[in-house]
């Protein structure tokens, strides 16, 4: 039997980035042009002081009391991030102590943002299949506004803060649960996004912090995200469908088999070309970005905490979960939700540093 999705839950920051204040620093035209194709009119954003593991801690904890979780049954934790507290301790071992999980949880970090998802549910799907735990938090969870320059209106403009997390046991219903995996990545597109300064590689220096600005006028260093925008564009609309039809076939199953259709919400304009693509009916397309920006890591985690939320998620149907990005890299998984299902955790946590 493999593992299925038994609870979720997401915390995003009570900060919001406004269009107003985006306005104010760019002017109107920019923001607007970037708002209607995005279809992004509101960032959450975490203050300085706030970490991914902070907003990771706030859905975790939320869950667990929602659901009335002994901390004491989660023998795996896993930390999906690309803005952890630290390079040296994986931070998910800070998480595991600060949640009150016992001491034998295996805890350990998974860098693969935009895809971590998928990769991550895989990765707990295999441990919890091969008995090697019985009962996993997922937490997927990125503060990428702070690695943003604040004069980078291409970034600033798409990208807010978010965590969420997915407990995950083994499935007790036959034909349910996580049934099946697609990972792949083409490591050719690895400079499209990057961070150029932030490891081994290139050492952080006077040099690295140095502003530059490109054609658009938007402001970096090396010590800031950037992206090839038109190349990640075109990577998304025009390879993903054919990915996704790959994985389909792979696993015997055609576009009218699926209830659901969860995509990366990285814009809008990109995810109605893909659905568009793929012929996916209007009913089975979710979206959620406009009151929250680009998740980053988090992003299919939370647009699945927030269909569940709203309704979407049905007794015994089928889920497919696609996310994209960075590496560049993208994870497919399918998950069929059993026929006993409980209700969904209510209302996601504001987060609200103490």
């Amino acid at each position: 039997m493999p593992a299925v999705i038994s609870a979720l839950h997401y915390c995003v920051p009570a900060q919001r980035l406004t269009q107003a204040e985006l306005t104010a620093r760019f002017g109107a035209g920019p923001v607007q042009s970037i708002a209607k194709m995005s279809g992004i009119l509101e960032r959450r954003v975490a203050p300085p002081g706030v970490t991914a593991a902070d907003l990771a801690y706030g859905a975790a904890q939320g869950l667990l009391t929602a659901r009335a979780v002994d901390p004491a049954t989660i023998d795996l934790l896993i930390f999906a991030s690309q803005t952890p507290d630290y390079q040296i301790p994986a931070t998910a071992c800070v998480l595991q102590h600060r949640l009150g999980l016992r001491m034998d949880c295996a805890a350990f970090d998974l860098n693969q943002g935009c895809s971590a998802y998928p990769y991550a549910l895989a990765v707990a799907d295999g441990l919890i299949t091969s008995r090697v735990a019985k009962r996993a938090l997922v937490l997927n969870a990125d503060t990428v506004t702070h690695v943003i320059h604040p004069q980078d209106r291409s970034l600033l403009a798409l990208h807010g803060d978010g965590a969420a997390v997915t407990l995950l046991e083994l499935a007790n219903e036959e034909n349910t649960g996580l049934r099946g995996f697609a990972l792949g990545s083409d490591g050719s597109g690895a400079p499209y996004i990057c961070m150029p300064a932030s490891g081994a590689r290139q050492p952080r220096s006077e040099a690295t912090r140095r502003e530059k600005s490109d054609e658009a006028g938007n402001v970096r260093t090396d010590e800031h995200l950037g992206m090839n925008g038109p190349a990640v564009f075109h990577f998304s609309v025009s390879r993903m469908p054919d990915i996704i039809r790959g994985a389909l076939q792979k696993w015997g199953l055609t576009v009218e088999d699926l209830d659901l259709v969860l995509l990366h919400q990285a814009n809008r304009m990109m995810v109605d070309l893909m659905y568009k693509s793929l012929k996916i009916a209007e009913d089975k397309r979710f979206y959620f970005m406009e009151t929250v920006g680009n998740l980053a890591g988090a992003s299919v985690a939370v647009v699945l905490a927030e269909a569940w939320r709203q309704g979407r998620l049905k007794p015994g149907s089928l889920t497919l979960l696609v996310a994209f990005g960075n590496g560049l890299s993208w994870g497919l998984a399918l998950h069929r939700w059993p026929r006993e299902m409980p209700p969904p955790v209510s209302a996601p946590v504001d987060y609200v540093a103490e």
